[in-house]
């Protein structure tokens, strides 16, 4: 049974990954633009969420990406990656504070002067940029002077005011949609994204010595959702919720360390792989390590029974490394998010299943075995010493076709013939027969 349960779960596996080909389509020759919501806390999950969106763009040939913006910063080190694809995007990239009376400050600032054509809605504010540590803003000068002249760069990219840019940085100046289109930061004050497109078509924006010209009339809007890789990376690497994965999870550890028995230190490590998200490790490895963990919990299950915990363990943390993989895969891919939806939920289905499904075979065979009584009867007839026997020494004795050890009061030798008396245990009481 055990071996039938394994081909099982690595059959689940294979059917898993074989959900995971592409079905790659083309967009129509229809002017598509794309847009996405950044919001919240900028973190690695802001990262992957415009590298997809500006992957997808190029992919399909869009005329602009817009990335509709409402937040109040997050990670410098996020920031900066974000700007660097925009910055590489084969499309032009257009960043659009909304909605009205939204916000675009610290690390979104940078991100905003780092789009192509930045837009504000009314009365929304951008600025507050001075680097932070800890708690407060520092004027330490090797993070100010860096982080200003990434500011001024930016803006003298794509042709705007670098004074002001730099105040961002060195005086955490704000400013709202009216001043920031009066100092030349952004391009345009826009009500809406369809006021946004309408004007904004047949402008030319700079990028390096590159010209693009926005071609957005009439164009065709495509939302591109949040993976849900990307939603998950959201919560984990909140800097509160990642810390707090962390720390539980060394806990979890160390209690299911000093505790015998499975449980514990699987959970403290699943939290703490989760929690090491949120500081920066790549979530492929991370969905390659949950997977790894899962199956080697089953094959503990199968091999030493831990009355379903493992078992248990092991689909959750495969179910979960599964989730990651599909909704994150290792190369770009031209796929329709109802279809990563629909395989998501087949697969994190048919695993969450067919692994309870396991535990429950594994938990009955180990119940029915914990159920069964010590053997009570006695082999009958006569039997054949195979080792000399005595009171301070075991041997074996060959009865009913059956190898048993055996002890005696009496002096018996290899070869005589013996008859049970009794058994303590698995230990035969044998006598030589008389007669």
């Amino acid at each position: 049974m055990s071996k039938t349960s394994l081909y099982l779960m690595l059959t689940c596996i294979a059917l898993a990954f074989a959900l995971l080909i592409p079905q790659a389509y083309t967009e129509s020759s229809e002017t598509v633009i794309v847009y996405t919501d950044v919001s919240g806390y900028i973190s690695v999950a802001t990262v992957e969420q415009i590298k997809n969106v500006i992957s997808y763009a190029e992919n399909i040939r869009a005329k602009a990406v817009i990335l509709r913006m409402n937040t109040l910063g997050g990670s410098a080190d996020a920031m900066l990656q974000i700007t660097d694809a925009i910055l590489l995007s084969e499309v032009p990239v257009i960043g659009y504070v909304h909605p009205h009376a939204a916000q675009a400050l610290s690390a979104g600032t940078y991100i905003l002067m780092a789009t192509d054509y930045a837009v504000m809605a009314p009365y929304a504010t951008i600025g507050s940029a001075q680097p932070v540590l800890g708690s407060e803003p520092t004027r330490e000068p090797k993070y100010v002077n860096f982080y200003k002249e990434k500011m001024i760069s930016y803006a003298a990219i794509h042709g705007r005011n670098q004074t002001a840019a730099e105040h961002f940085v060195t005086e955490n100046l704000n400013v709202d949609a009216y001043e920031a289109k009066r100092l030349n930061v952004i391009e345009a004050v826009e009500g809406d994204i369809d006021q946004l497109l309408l004007n904004a078509n047949g402008k030319g924006v700079k990028r390096f010595d590159r010209t693009f010209i926005l071609e957005t009339a009439n164009a065709k809007l495509v939302y591109f959702e949040k993976a849900i890789s990307v939603q998950i990376l959201g919560y984990v690497t909140d800097p509160v919720v990642s810390s707090l994965l962390l720390s539980i999870g060394i806990m979890g550890i160390l209690i299911g360390l000093s505790t015998p028995g499975i449980g514990a230190e699987v959970v403290g490590a699943i939290m703490l792989l989760l929690g090491l998200i949120g500081f920066g490790l790549n979530l492929n490895l991370v969905s390659g390590i949950l997977v790894i963990m899962g199956m080697v919990l089953f094959v503990v299950e199968l091999k030493k029974g831990a009355h379903g915990v493992a078992a248990i363990l092991g689909t959750i943390a495969i179910t979960l490394g599964f989730a990651l993989t599909i909704s994150n895969p290792f190369y770009p891919t031209l796929i329709q998010s109802e279809w990563v939806v629909k395989t998501l939920f087949i697969v994190v289905s048919a695993t969450g299943t067919i692994g309870l499904i396991l535990t429950f075979i594994i938990v009955k065979a180990i119940a029915n075995i914990l159920r069964r009584k010590p053997v009570e009867w006695l082999p009958s007839g006569e039997g054949k010493a195979l080792d000399d026997i005595s009171p301070d020494k075991v041997g074996f004795i060959l009865i009913g076709g059956e190898y048993w050890q055996a002890t005696s009061d009496e002096d018996i030798k290899s070869g005589d013939v013996v008859v049970v008396t009794g058994r303590r245990e698995r230990i035969l009481q044998v006598k030589k027969k008389v007669g």
